[in-house]
């Protein structure tokens, strides 16, 4: 009874770690580097995935996304070959961010992080302008930032189970107004940005080329009234990095 008690906790509380990195990175994730030095992890009720753990006939992409939207804690791999991956770039780390998942950095190898306002701005590992492979060539001294980053993983894994077992109300959202006068403010204000918000919703290449020139906004209107998602707009909008138009459906517009 005991040990089921324990497997039942186990498997409510388990912390799952997606692993971004580039193909050109692979070696970092055989047992004798640094996946095989957190898979401890797992008794401790931490679950690792990785790419390769996609099973022939299946649709990659879609996985991937799966994974990313339930996933805890993204590890991420930084090296040039990753920065340099439009995938990498575009689609995982950007899907990170608009799920706001926790972010653990480590810098593999000498590359223009710097670039990079959501990785410029978050603290990392090794730290400074170190890199793994450039100060951390000696096993031991390479074991020792392995360590380092099995604890800080630990940690935040911990934090998370507190915020998930601790009761927690969301303050009320704002009300709401999806009146003709915040469509019209929407559609003449979103301009270029049809483009990212089309694409954030996966609107296919195909559909988007239906749209008439100039009235992007309104057909993105009408495509999300037609599934019932208006109400998610505003929150869609501060994703894209445009809350000024989010604020439009909370307040008078301008």
């Amino acid at each position: 009874m005991e040990f089921f008690q324990h497997a039942v906790m186990t498997m409510n509380s388990t912390i799952k770690i997606f692993i971004s990195y580039s193909h050109q990175d692979a070696h970092y994730l055989q047992p004798d580097s640094l996946l095989g030095f957190l898979k401890g992890l797992e008794r401790e009720g931490i679950e690792f995935w990785t790419d390769r753990e996609i099973k022939p006939g299946e649709l990659w992409d879609q996985v991937i996304k799966n994974q990313i939207q339930t996933c805890d804690i993204a590890l991420v791999l930084i090296s040039q070959g990753f920065l340099d991956s439009d995938y990498c770039h575009n689609v995982e780390i950007a899907h990170f961010l608009a799920g706001t998942k926790y972010l653990f950095p480590v810098i593999l190898s000498p590359c223009n992080w710097k670039r990079h306002d959501w990785l410029a701005s978050r603290q990392f590992l090794p730290g400074g302008d170190m890199t793994v492979e450039e100060h951390y060539r000696e096993a031991g001294e390479r074991k020792r930032l392995f360590l380092a980053i099995r604890e800080g993983l630990m940690e935040r894994a911990q934090l998370i189970r507190q915020q998930k077992s601790s009761p927690h109300i969301p303050p009320s959202p704002p009300p709401i107004s999806m009146t003709g006068k915040a469509k019209i403010a929407f559609c003449q204000r979103l301009g270029e940005d049809w483009k990212l918000l089309a694409d954030y919703l996966e609107i296919t290449p195909a559909e988007q080329n239906r749209f008439a020139t100039g009235d992007e906004g309104r057909h993105i209107w009408v495509w999300l009234d037609n599934r019932g998602r208006l109400h998610e707009l505003p929150g869609m909008l501060t994703d894209i990095n445009r809350p000024d138009l989010a604020r439009i459906f909370t307040s008078a517009p301008e």
